[in-house]
């Protein structure tokens, strides 16, 4: 694959690469060695927009006001575009903003709605940059695969409260993921945002899981119960876990109290495919 220089003068307008884009996607799937989205959940082979043209410096997915997540773009001093574009894989312009006068960063909202709930679904994307003596597209490829690595309580971490379980993933994948939920017992937990580099690990809470009660609900003096623990991702198969817990009764001096601790190794359970935008 040889990167896509950005060029200089051409006369392409926006409404031509919209019309042309199923093609050009076609086009640039055989250039990268195939965009097609993998049954690992990789999406494909390109790697992030940088490594696809030499006028990218940088592209970062981080939290921006709200809990939003935004793409960062990052341009070199070479060229001086007015604005940027993401374009879905079926043509519609999902994001756009401007480039400051002088300015080579800005960012790209990959949520939309009026509460930021939607995200920009798992596929094959593009980046359109245009501007005096700029316009071209660069692949913007969302998908990446996570693993689980293992369970941590949270008097072992200091990112998570005591009485709360972290279950720890790794970005295996070559683009950066997020988990944005967590789901126990088939039922949504909480709403975490912890954008994941690839190669690199996050841990994502699950609240209050470790925290004693008032009593055990029908249960023997001490019972162990499998809570199935699953940690849900943008642009990725979700990570589930079986993590048995035991609940032991008449833990206290005043036989009072529901006390629950670890009681055995987690398993993985299969995971299941996410859905990119043009599947039904």
């Amino acid at each position: 694959m040889t990167k896509q220089d950005i060029p200089r003068n051409s006369s392409i307008d926006r409404r031509t690469v919209l019309g042309l884009l199923s093609g050009s996607l076609a086009a640039l799937a055989g250039c990268s060695g195939g965009l097609s989205d993998s049954s690992d959940g990789d999406g494909g082979s390109a790697g992030p927009p940088e490594e696809q043209s030499d006028y990218i410096e940088e592209t970062k997915i981080k939290v921006v006001r709200n809990n939003e997540l935004a793409l960062e773009v990052a341009v070199t001093d070479e060229i001086d575009p007015s604005s940027v574009s993401i374009i879905t894989e079926s043509g519609r312009e999902f994001s756009s903003d401007y480039f400051s006068s002088g300015e080579t960063r800005t960012s790209l909202l990959l949520t939309e709605g009026d509460d930021n709930n939607e995200p920009l679904p798992r596929g094959q994307h593009t980046l359109y940059f245009r501007g005096d003596g700029v316009e071209t597209e660069i692949p913007l490829e969302l998908g990446t695969t996570f693993e689980f690595e293992k369970v941590v309580p949270g008097t072992e971490h200091e990112k998570i409260r005591d009485d709360s379980l972290g279950v720890v993933v790794r970005n295996v994948g070559q683009r950066t993921g997020a988990a944005v939920r967590t789901i126990l017992n088939g039922e949504r937990d909480s709403k975490p945002f912890e954008p994941i580099e690839p190669g690199e690990t996050g841990i994502v809470e699950f609240t209050f899981l470790l925290k004693d009660r008032a009593h055990c609900v029908k249960v023997e003096e001490t019972t162990v119960r499998e809570e199935e623990l699953a940690v849900g991702f943008l642009w990725s198969d979700p990570v589930t876990i079986t993590q048995p817990i035991k609940y032991t009764d008449r833990f206290d001096s005043t036989g009072n109290g529901c006390k629950r601790t670890l009681a055995g190794e987690p398993e993985e359970v299969t995971a299941t495919s996410v859905e990119t935008e043009t599947e039904t």
